[in-house]
């Protein structure tokens, strides 16, 4: 849980440092077009606006699911610490829906965890076979009243969620990836920019 609550406090860290980068850059490239564009159109000045308003509420969207997501693990490993089978039971189930929804927050498509489980790959997620492993047995504990494990196998189960919740409290924001590749276009965009205006001059 300490590693948990760590990670989130990079993430913040990390989040507020890039947000103010790629707002900075964005306005930057904005100021430094304009010698080269007389007037910007209302779809241009729409287009900065767009980008940097997603940009903030995708950041505080994911950022706030992920605390969420900590706290409810928390209260999940209280319920167990001296649970029996049933307790154990529910908290795979809880366990579950606490990773689908960061995979949610992550804007992973489908209308259910096993379809938002075939969006993604192993690049995209270390343990993914793990947690279709994991997944499973959930299901059957959902579903199947007479499906029975041992409370020791369940506590491995809950391990590997627990492995699984780290990985994705860890891994990058896309939108941070969405951006710098915006900032790149941009850059391509004024290097030709400059290069017409030189030869033209």
């Amino acid at each position: 849980m300490i590693i948990i609550y760590a990670l989130i406090a990079i993430v913040k860290v990390f989040l507020v440092i890039s947000t103010i980068g790629l707002i900075a850059g964005i306005i930057w490239l904005w100021i430094k077009s304009l010698p080269f564009r007389p007037k910007l159109t209302p779809s241009e000045t729409l287009n900065y606006l767009k980008v940097i308003k997603v940009s903030e509420g995708k950041y505080k969207q994911v950022v706030k699911q992920k605390e969420i997501a900590a706290k409810k693990w928390q209260k999940l490993m209280e319920k167990i610490k001296f649970g029996d089978e049933r307790d154990y039971k529910l908290a795979i189930i809880e366990a579950d829906i606490i990773i689908d929804e960061i995979l949610k927050s992550h804007g992973h498509p489908g209308k259910d965890m096993g379809e938002r489980l075939k969006s993604l790959n192993q690049y995209e997620l270390e343990h993914l076979n793990d947690l279709w492993e994991v997944h499973k047995i959930r299901n059957r504990l959902a579903h199947e009243a007479d499906f029975h494990i041992p409370i020791d196998e369940m506590k491995k189960i809950i391990g590997v969620y627990r492995d699984i919740l780290e990985e994705l409290l860890a891994r990058p924001l896309e939108i941070e990836t969405e951006l710098k590749n915006f900032l790149e276009a941009e850059k391509e965009k004024e290097k030709e920019k400059e290069s017409k205006e030189k030869f033209n001059g």
